[in-house]
C-alpha cells in the first residue's frame, strides 16, 4: 500500500526532535513465514508534542510503540530502519543500552494497568523499584519519597501507598502507572490505548492528568489508539495506520476536518458521537453496505405492552459472617431500582462501571437472584429464575444475551455450527439437518456465509466473532436481546458493522433490545429511551431526547460533559 503523495509529506528534521523514526520494518516470524507488521514507518516527535498513531486492531500502531521501546524478541523480530530516541538509536543497541534508556529517557503505559503491576508488591514499592534502577546511589529515603511524590502528583493519597494493584480502581491503577512512567521524568511517554477499559468520566480524567503532567514535564507523548474522538481531544497531530503501512499523517485538526484519504475519511465517520444522527446508518470500512430500509422505524410509545418490568429491584452480595463470626455489610450492587422496557423497544441501560447497570441485566436475564423488589417478563413473576431450573430454561428461550468480549463468549473448541445451535437442541426438537439449516440461515442474517459454519472461532476477527455471538443470541427467535456491551472491545469501524447490524435485525424481526453501556454516543445513536444508573440508583429515566439534550440530573450532565 502506497500512501498518496499530498498525503504523507515529507519528514522534516527539527532541532528539538526527541524520536526520529525512518523507514521502520517490523517483521515476526510465523507458521508460515515471515508476517510483516509495519512497514515503512517514518516521522519525528518533537519535545512537548503529542502525535496520535491511530489504526484499527492489526493496524501495525502498537508495533511501532513497542520498536521505539526496543521490546521486540530478536529470536522472533525482524526489525530494520531507524528509531532514534534523543539520539539514541534504538534499533541494533544492546540490552544493557536498551535498560539505560528505558524509564530514563523513554516509557510507557499500556492498556491492561492491572496486567502490568505486580500484584505482589505494594504500589508504592513498584514506583520506588522503578526510580531505584535510574538512581542507584539514591537513598531509601529518598526512593520512598519520590514514590509519593508521584502518586499525590497523579492525585493518589499517600496513605493509599502500601495498598496492592487489586485494591484500587481501574482509573486508580492507570494513574499509578503514569506515575511509574514519568517518575524520572523521561523525555518520550509511549501511551498504548491507555483509556480503552475505561468509562467516559474516568477517560477524561486520566487524559487530563496525562495532559497537565506532559505540558508540566515537558514530555513528547505518542498516544496510540483507535479512538478518534480521544485523537481529536488529546493530540497536535496523527497519523493514521493501516495494514502496517501509513496512509495519512499531518496536523490532527487538517486531518479530521479535510481527510485527504478514503480509508480516513471511513474510519472518521464510522465513529459514533453525541451529534450523530440517532438511529442512521453508519459508515463502514470496506463492508458492503446491505440494502436501506424501506420504511422508517416508528418509535415504540413508551406506554405501550409491557414486555419486561422490574420494581423497586434490590440486590446485595456478601453480608456474611466471617470465621472470627464478625459480620460483614453487604454490597449494594442495586439499590430500588424501577424501569420499564415496552415491546419493540430499545432501552439504554447506562452507566459507570459499578453502577449496577449489568448486574440489573443479569436479574432480567434469570442469571442473578434479587435481594428484593419484582421482576416480570411479560406478566409473569421471574425473580426466582436464577434457583428454579424449570422457570430458566422457559425464560432462556425468549430472553437471550450478547456478551461484551466475543474472544471469550465463544467457546475455542466448538465450531460454529455447534456454538449457534446450541440453544436449538435445548429449546426443540429439530432434526440435526434442520439445525443446520437454521443456523445457515442466521450466519446469512448476520453477515456471514453458511460454508463458515464447520469453522471454529479462532479463525474469525473480533467483529465476526460478535456477529456469531449475536446468531446464537438469535437461534431460539427470543423477545428480548441483553446486549452487554457488545461493541465496546471492538474498533470503531467494526463497532459500526455491529450496530448497523443489530438496528436491522431489531426492525426486521420486531425485537427489543436491552442495550448496557458505558458509551453515550453509542447508546444515542440506537436507543429510544434511556435509565442512567448511579451507584445502584436510577438518577434519571426519559426519552433518547430529553436525556441527552434536556438533562435534568447533575450527574447525567456531568457524563455528558466528560464525553470526549
Amino acid at each position: 500500500m502506497t500512501p498518496q503523495q499530498d498525503t504523507v509529506p515529507a519528514v522534516r528534521e527539527r532541532q528539538d526532535t526527541v524520536l526520529s523514526v525512518r523507514d521502520l520494518t517490523v517483521s515476526f516470524t510465523g507458521a508460515r513465514g515471515p508476517v510483516t507488521a509495519a512497514e515503512g514507518i517514518s516521522f519525528d516527535l518533537a519535545r512537548g508534542e503529542v502525535l496520535g498513531l491511530v489504526g484499527e486492531s492489526g493496524s501495525g500502531k502498537s508495533t511501532v510503540g513497542l520498536a521505539a521501546m526496543g521490546l521486540h524478541d530478536p529470536s522472533r523480530t525482524t526489525v530494520s530502519g531507524t528509531v532514534e530516541v534523543v539520539g539514541t538509536d534504538v534499533v541494533g543497541a544492546a540490552e544493557a543500552e536498551l535498560k539505560a534508556l528505558r524509564g530514563a529517557r523513554i516509557a510507557m503505559v499500556f492498556q491492561d494497568a492491572l496486567a502490568s503491576l505486580s500484584p505482589f508488591h505494594t504500589v508504592a514499592d513498584q514506583l520506588g523499584e522503578a526510580y531505584r534502577l535510574h538512581h542507584k546511589d539514591a537513598s531509601r529515603d529518598r526512593v520512598r519519597a519520590r514514590a509519593l511524590e508521584m502518586l499525590e502528583r497523579v492525585g493518589i493519597a499517600g496513605a493509599r501507598a502500601r495498598d496492592y494493584p487489586h485494591q484500587f480502581s481501574g482509573g486508580m491503577r492507570q494513574r499509578v502507572m503514569i506515575a511509574m512512567a514519568l517518575i524520572n521524568h523521561p523525555d518520550v511517554l509511549i501511551a498504548d490505548e491507555p483509556t480503552t477499559a475505561l468509562d467516559a468520566r474516568v477517560q477524561r480524567q486520566v487524559l487530563d492528568l496525562l495532559a497537565e503532567l506532559q505540558r508540566e514535564f515537558g514530555t513528547a507523548v505518542v498516544l496510540v489508539t483507535h479512538d478518534v474522538d480521544m485523537v481529536a481531544a488529546a493530540t497536535d497531530r496523527m497519523l493514521v495506520m493501516r495494514e502496517g503501512h501509513m496512509v495519512e499523517t499531518g496536523p490532527t485538526h487538517r486531518v479530521l476536518t479535510a481527510p485527504d484519504h478514503p480509508y480516513t475519511r471511513a474510519l472518521i465517520g464510522a465513529a459514533p458521537s453525541l451529534k450523530t444522527v440517532p438511529g442512521s446508518r453508519l459508515p463502514t470500512v470496506d463492508v458492503p453496505e446491505p440494502k436501506s430500509r424501506t420504511t422508517a422505524r416508528a418509535r415504540p410509545d413508551e406506554a405501550g405492552p409491557s414486555l419486561a418490568e422490574v420494581s423497586d429491584l434490590r440486590v446485595e452480595f456478601g453480608g456474611r459472617r466471617t470465621l472470627l463470626g464478625r459480620r460483614r455489610e453487604p454490597t449494594r450492587a442495586v439499590r430500588g431500582v424501577s424501569l420499564r422496557l415496552a415491546e419493540g423497544e430499545t432501552l439504554g441501560l447506562v452507566g459507570e462501571s459499578g453502577s449496577g447497570k449489568s448486574t440489573t441485566a443479569r436479574v432480567l436475564a434469570g442469571l442473578q437472584r434479587p435481594s428484593g423488589g419484582t421482576v416480570r417478563f411479560d406478566g409473569r413473576d421471574i425473580a426466582r429464575a436464577a434457583d428454579d431450573t424449570a422457570l430458566r430454561r422457559e425464560l432462556s428461550r425468549e430472553v437471550q444475551l450478547v456478551f461484551q468480549d466475543p474472544y471469550a463468549s465463544l467457546n475455542p473448541r466448538r465450531t460454529v455450527e455447534e456454538i449457534v445451535t446450541t440453544p436449538l437442541r435445548v429449546h426443540t426438537d429439530m432434526s440435526r439437518r434442520e439445525r443446520r439449516d437454521r443456523a445457515a440461515e442466521l450466519l446469512t442474517q448476520v453477515g456471514l456465509s453458511a460454508d463458515q459454519l464447520p469453522r471454529y472461532p479462532h479463525e474469525f476477527s473480533g467483529g465476526q466473532r460478535q456477529r456469531i455471538g449475536i446468531a446464537r443470541a438469535l437461534a431460539p427467535r427470543p423477545r428480548l436481546i441483553i446486549a452487554d456491551e457488545p461493541v465496546s472491545a471492538l474498533d470503531v469501524s467494526v463497532q459500526a458493522q455491529v450496530l448497523n447490524l443489530l438496528m436491522d435485525l431489531r426492525d426486521e424481526l420486531g425485537l427489543s433490545l436491552l442495550f448496557v453501556s458505558h458509551d453515550l454516543a453509542v447508546v444515542r445513536h440506537l436507543c429510544d429511551r434511556v435509565a442512567v444508573l448511579h451507584h445502584g440508583e436510577i438518577v434519571e429515566t426519559g426519552t433518547r431526547d430529553d436525556v441527552f439534550e434536556r438533562p435534568q440530573e447533575a450527574y447525567t450532565k456531568e457524563l455528558l460533559a466528560a464525553r470526549l
